[in-house]
């Protein structure tokens, strides 16, 4: 059971890492629920502050009814979406909405070039001047954390990233991670062309086609936003929960700085 620390007040507290979607217990063997129990009640025992520990969707069965008996974590229920691949590419297009199709046919279109790459820059460069301003205080440190991660996927055959240009201009790209059978949708972008034209229905539509006997699911990693959930259930992708907990019994003293930080953030951003 990975515990990401880090080291605040002088304790050691636990905080979910950026581009890292799920926590939980990993192991070859089916998971009990007395052994998820003992793993919550060390977690509870050692950490006083959990700012977030976001659970794999396979836990959600037990630790429904686990944490009932643990107070001092405050949990919550979110979802992602999940598409079900290993199948042949048209059984996985006929699951497509009538939307979807489409604006695929409309993607298609358009001159689109799409391409697989090795270089992180482009969709990096997409997402601060089209939809970092959308986001406040992204710090250089996420990019960095996100170009590393890339580094070490693509160098371990662990992931892709692809692009689609018009006219020599790349307009809209995407990173997937692939491990165990499972895709993830970790990051992407696109400008205001991209949008328009459907790029990134393109992209991924072309890489379920290539993907789907290689994979059994696609994880879209949907960001809690009506939206963009809807955007990924129109590929015929369905809702996945999975639970997310967290944890402050810091001192008093500590808890109330942290409410007096909170009110500064807060009038900061409304000025």
């Amino acid at each position: 059971m990975p515990l990401p620390v880090k080291r605040k007040w002088g304790l050691a507290v636990v905080q979910q890492p950026l581009f890292c979607q799920y926590l939980g217990l990993f192991s070859q063997g089916e998971i009990s629920g007395a052994t998820l129990a003992e793993f919550l009640e060390s977690l509870s025992r050692y950490f006083p502050y959990i700012s977030a520990y976001d659970f794999h969707p396979r836990h959600t069965p037990l630790l429904r009814k686990l944490l009932l008996n643990y107070s001092e974590f405050e949990s919550s229920e979110k979802a992602t979406h999940w598409l079900d691949l290993g199948k042949p590419y048209p059984k996985i297009a006929s699951r497509y909405h009538s939307d979807r199709r489409e604006n695929l046919k409309k993607a298609r279109n358009y001159a689109w070039e799409c391409f697989e790459s090795n270089d992180m820059e482009p969709l990096v460069a997409l997402f601060e001047k089209n939809h970092a301003f959308k986001i406040q205080n992204v710090k250089e440190s996420a990019y960095l954390r996100l170009r590393n991660l890339a580094a070490i996927a693509l160098e371990n055959k662990a992931g892709s990233i692809r692009y689609a240009s018009l006219h020599g201009e790349i307009r809209a790209g995407f990173m997937i991670l692939e491990k165990n059978g499972a895709g993830i949708y970790i990051f992407n972008a696109a400008d205001a062309v991209g949008r328009k034209g459907n790029a990134r229905t393109l992209l991924l539509d072309q890489y379920f086609r290539k993907a789907a006997e290689g994979l059994q699911v696609f994880d879209f990693e949907s960001p809690e936003v009506e939206s963009i959930a809807a955007f990924y259930e129109s590929f015929g992708a369905q809702k996945q929960t999975f639970i997310s907990i967290k944890k402050n019994k810091l001192p008093f003293p500590l808890r109330q700085l942290q409410e007096i930080r909170k009110w500064i953030f807060l009038l900061r951003s409304v000025n």
